[in-house]
């Protein structure tokens, strides 16, 4: 979205992106972010990044900001604009609840809300994290009972991080990829730490790009992903993102990504007046 030549997690002359996800890399002559997302984009793109810490004020072209934390991933944001007739918050990708590796997620009132919608739509109802942590636990624990060894399809950024987190609470260890290695030392760099990285480790992580063969040769591999078979998500679902409409109690609601038409249409059954954009877009409010 390009909002009087600033984009959000578009490209333009002065962008702002919410995190390190190659779906949402910009270009631009200064790219606003945090220390993590810019650390993290590093490892995949150039550019020159404007660090910006979570709270602080900030201008961006015309317009006073501030960052919020996302709950997607380490260093992840969202960022409200004061515009001359009100305010704008953009979650970029986002999450009600805590994630071990990510910050807390917060969310200010606003009277324009752009909002994700990758699941919006009430059949994306996701366990809690520490739900889905159980059950990931458990699937481990049951294979490695078995004498099996585990394989985790996950994307290498945020999601493998996560899970390794996880499993290093419970005393597992893992064999990550080298990909999931850099990204890991840049989490180490934030104060996240792991003690269970081995060559030989318990469980096997790849990219769910991977070629795999979950649900069919082999039952002791498992997608981790609001669209695989264990539902521990870095997204919010649909309820989550209710809250969130609910916390920033805006006028106008735009709704991006996945599921937006559909989220826009139940927002309105609901008296929001709400509307679908495609990323990209160009916002006149």
């Amino acid at each position: 979205m390009i909002i009087r030549n600033v984009g959000l997690d578009s490209s333009a002359k002065l962008a702002f992106q919410s995190h390190a996800h190659t779906d949402h890399f910009v270009s631009g002559e200064v790219i606003f972010a945090t220390k993590a997302t810019k650390y993290l984009s590093h490892l995949r793109k150039g550019g020159f990044y404007r660090e910006i810490p979570f709270g602080k004020t900030f201008y961006i072209g015309d317009f006073k900001a501030k960052l919020y934390p996302a709950g997607h991933m380490l260093g992840s944001a969202g960022i409200k604009l004061w515009l001359q007739n009100g305010t704008l918050f953009y979650t970029g990708d986002t999450k009600w609840y805590k994630l071990r590796t990510a910050e807390k997620s917060r969310f200010p009132r606003a009277d324009v809300l752009i909002i994700e919608a990758t699941f919006g739509v009430p059949s994306f109802t996701f366990p809690s994290p520490r739900e889905a942590e159980k059950k990931l636990v458990s699937f481990v624990e049951e294979a490695l009972d078995r004498g099996k060894r585990p394989t985790l399809y996950v994307n290498q950024m945020g999601k493998a991080q996560e899970v390794m987190k996880i499993l290093d609470v419970h005393g597992i260890t893992v064999r990550p990829s080298g990909e999931m290695l850099k990204v890991a030392r840049v989490y180490s760099k934030f104060g996240v730490e792991f003690g269970n990285i081995e060559k030989d480790g318990e469980v096997v992580l790849r990219s769910y790009r991977s070629p795999r063969v979950e649900n069919s040769l082999s039952p002791w591999e498992l997608t981790v992903s609001g669209f695989g078979r264990l539902k521990l998500s870095n997204h919010a679902d649909f309820w989550e993102l209710m809250r969130i409409v609910e916390r920033v109690t805006p006028e106008k609601i735009f709704t991006v990504y996945g599921f937006s038409e559909e989220f826009a249409r139940i927002l309105r059954g609901l008296d929001y007046n709400a509307t679908a954009i495609k990323q990209g877009a160009q916002l006149e409010l």
